[in-house]
């Protein structure tokens, strides 16, 4: 790894783990909770402190870059041959809102699209996920690699609802139904980008959701295929500002699609 990736890497991992005590210290006690774009999807006042003190904390180490935040947008017109940061500054916002401690924060940096570098912590279970273009994947430290699951009657999947219920009821219904009995469980934990790790981790075989955006996919989307998963769009090839993602391992890829696609 070259010396700028990893002082990058570095930087990012020591603010996410900052970030993630406030997050952590805050979970209940928020000042207000407020409805955003639709009916389901909200915001915090600590969503929004912790994105505007991850945009200054990089600006203040990387000036020459740029900063695409969940709630406040860019920081500056973004060029396309510099570095931009992805944040999330809590991924599962709807879980954190009601006291529960499933939820992170989300920070990728892309170049030309590509996300090169991810890290993504829970401060709940003291967790950081970390991966950087071509050097695999880590969890506090430790490799991680995809499940070798082949069957579908051994699976655990996930998925996720809450952006896609408004326009999309139906397909995520038909989904569901379209996997109930033909796995072993069917999980919804509410945050996608958790979700992503851990199929990078092994712990579930795969995960699909609908109308995310790049905020939910850019650092997930990394340590995954890190980890030695297969990332795509369902219907549509992938890049972190598509419609949809599929993550699983090479050995279901083909099986989860069809029931996808089929549906």
């Amino acid at each position: 790894m070259e010396k700028y990736d990893l002082l990058t890497l570095e930087f990012a991992k020591g603010l996410a783990q900052d970030m993630g005590k406030i997050i952590k210290s805050n979970i209940n006690s928020l000042n207000w909770t407020k409805t955003k774009s639709g009916f389901y999807d909200i915001v915090t006042n600590v969503d929004v402190e912790i994105e505007r003190m991850v945009k200054n904390s990089v600006l203040s180490a990387f000036p020459n870059d740029s900063v695409l935040g969940e709630e406040t947008g860019t920081t500056k017109a973004f060029a396309p041959d510099k570095r931009l940061w992805i944040v999330d500054p809590i991924d599962g916002t709807t879980n954190f809102s009601k006291g529960i401690p499933h939820s992170c924060i989300s920070i990728a940096v892309v170049e030309k699209n590509e996300p090169q570098i991810a890290v993504v912590y829970d401060p709940f279970i003291n967790e950081l996920f970390e991966a950087t273009r071509g050097h695999g994947a880590k969890m506090n430290g430790n490799e991680i690699h995809v499940s070798n699951i082949s069957e579908l009657e051994h699976c655990i999947v996930n998925t996720g609802y809450q952006y896609s219920a408004e326009k999309m009821r139906e397909k995520v219904l038909k989904d569901y139904e379209a996997f109930f009995g033909r796995v072993r469980a069917v999980r919804i934990f509410g945050s996608a980008v958790l979700d992503q790790c851990y199929v990078a981790a092994g712990r579930i075989d795969a995960f699909w959701e609908y109308s995310l955006k790049p905020w939910d996919v850019a650092a997930g989307s990394l340590i995954a295929k890190e980890a030695g998963a297969v990332v795509s769009g369902i219907g549509e090839e992938f890049s972190i500002y598509s419609n949809s993602i599929l993550v699983t391992n090479s050995a279901l890829i083909s099986k989860i699609t069809k029931i996808l696609t089929n549906a």
